[in-house]
């Protein structure tokens, strides 16, 4: 990519907010028993439409950071920088939980090695992968395009397919394909550089129908089963809405190609104000999130308008905290 890809900034705002649905959605699918089951499957969709948001963050990682030579020096400080980042919001969010939710925590120093919150899984998973970009770059750069749809086909079917037949047999594989299901992520990551390496080759536009047919079909396969697995347990199962099955691969790069084959690649005024408070809206939406969840009675509204409001609201007091925070030289750095 010779100059910056505006669809990505696009991509990049647009998965922002939708994480924000994610967990608002899970607020609602956890309280499955405090509301009534077309309020659990209102969620549901929100919640499984949106799920795309996270594997589209790593597919603009990867499209961005494969398209570029890779300079040792300028790599060990984003490491750096993430590594900084994951530690100080490890340490907020364990002071947060403990003091204003009450909760247990375990001793701050095992937290560096599993996520505090759920929301900070990410961090771990692109630090690992930004640890081994310069093997992965290596990789995709002596990769021709026969290659590359090898790689798609085997990633979908030994991180997609194999995972998604534990739905019904109920067994996790045992022996992984190293590189291709061992470290499952770096399929999104990889797949986000192809699609954009392939801009001018291929026209994306012309498949929206297939597109937008993948994601119903996928999307309506993982509510169902969820929805009547969860109605005949009594209890929220969650274990479909993961990102590593077959149907989730779909929606995810399917949403990804729709949203950028249609989207022009010229500069939006709001999304560039936008994009440079992203990843600090990611940070420290939780807390916000854990203040109005307390305070709006969400059980007692229906999700098919508090999930977009409150998703709203939760994004309108973030904004502004972020723009705040990275006006401090000693932080703005890692938001």
């Amino acid at each position: 990519m010779k100059k910056f890809d505006q669809k990505l900034d696009f991509l990049r705002v647009l998965s922002m907010c939708l994480v924000i649905v994610i967990h608002v959605s899970n607020y609602y699918c956890r309280a499955f028993s405090n509301i009534s089951n077309t309020s659990f499957l209102i969620a549901l969709i929100f919640s499984a439409l949106s799920k795309a948001a996270v594997p589209i963050f790593m597919m603009i990682s990867g499209a961005l950071l494969l398209s570029k030579p890779y300079e040792e020096n300028k790599h060990k400080k984003r490491i750096t920088r993430l590594l900084t980042t994951l530690i100080l919001f490890t340490i907020v969010y364990f002071f947060w939980d403990k003091y204003y939710l009450g909760l247990e925590v375990e001793n701050i120093f095992s937290l560096f090695f599993k996520p505090r919150r759920e929301m900070l899984w990410f961090l771990y998973a692109i630090i690992c992968l930004y640890i081994a970009l310069p093997y992965i770059k290596l990789m995709t750069d002596n990769m021709d395009e026969k290659m590359e749809i090898k790689f798609i086909k085997q990633w979908l079917f030994f991180s997609g397919f194999v995972y998604a037949c534990k739905f019904f047999i109920g067994v996790d594989p045992k022996y992984l394909v190293p590189i291709i299901s061992g470290t499952y992520y770096l399929g999104y990551f990889m797949i986000g550089y192809f699609i954009v390496k392939h801009k001018e080759d291929i026209d994306y536009k012309k498949y929206n129908i297939y597109y937008i047919l993948s994601i119903i079909l996928c999307a309506s396969i993982l509510i169902s089963l969820t929805y009547f697995h969860s109605i005949s347990t009594n209890s929220y199962i969650e274990k479909y809405l993961t990102y590593k099955n077959l149907f989730m691969n779909v929606i995810s790069i399917s949403s990804f190609l729709l949203i950028y084959s249609n989207i022009e690649d010229r500069k939006y005024k709001l999304v560039h104000f936008l994009s440079p408070y992203s990843f600090g809206v990611y940070l420290v939406h939780g807390m916000i999130m854990n203040v109005v969840m307390r305070h709006n009675h969400y059980q007692s509204l229906s999700p098919l308008f508090m999930i977009p409001l409150s998703s709203l609201l939760i994004f309108s007091i973030a904004l502004p905290i972020v723009w705040g925070l990275k006006k401090v030289p000693i932080l703005k750095d890692y938001l």
